[in-house]
């Protein structure tokens, strides 16, 4: 697949918060700066917006594993290691967000306008990388 193609599907993204990075990263190390980390650290993101659409909104909100299934799709079609990477980094968001969302609300809202900052950050980063 075209990796410029990804990478504007996911420009209509909207997504970012404040949670623990993908895989134990350093806080030192810049996910924005480093494409190779920086879809792991986006599948993540969609992981949390899953988890507040879901809890939310009730179990119709699948518009964030939509997305995910397109950047597998588009990003790693086949079966292997980038895939169960990008896999393992949506779930591991889903299950952040899990254990820490007690309830929904304006909090909630708060971090899911956080989290779609943070995704378009993201999305921007990996089209600038394909760019240049």
């Amino acid at each position: 697949m075209n990796r410029f193609a990804a990478l504007a599907c996911l420009l209509l993204l909207s997504g970012a918060a404040t949670a623990q990075k993908p895989d134990g990263e350093d806080a030192e190390r810049d996910p924005f700066a480093d494409p190779g980390r920086s879809l792991p650290y986006l599948a993540y993101t969609l992981g949390e917006l899953h988890y507040l659409a879901y809890s939310c909104e009730g179990s119709s909100a699948q518009q964030w594993r939509a997305r995910m299934i397109e950047l597998l799709e588009l990003e790693a079609p086949v079966s292997g290691n980038r895939r169960e990477r990008l896999i393992r980094a949506f779930n591991d968001g889903y299950q952040v967000q899990r254990s820490s969302r007690i309830r929904c609300g304006a909090e909630a809202e708060a971090e899911r306008r956080e989290l779609s900052v943070r995704g378009q950050q993201l999305s921007d980063a990996l089209l600038a990388s394909v760019l240049e």
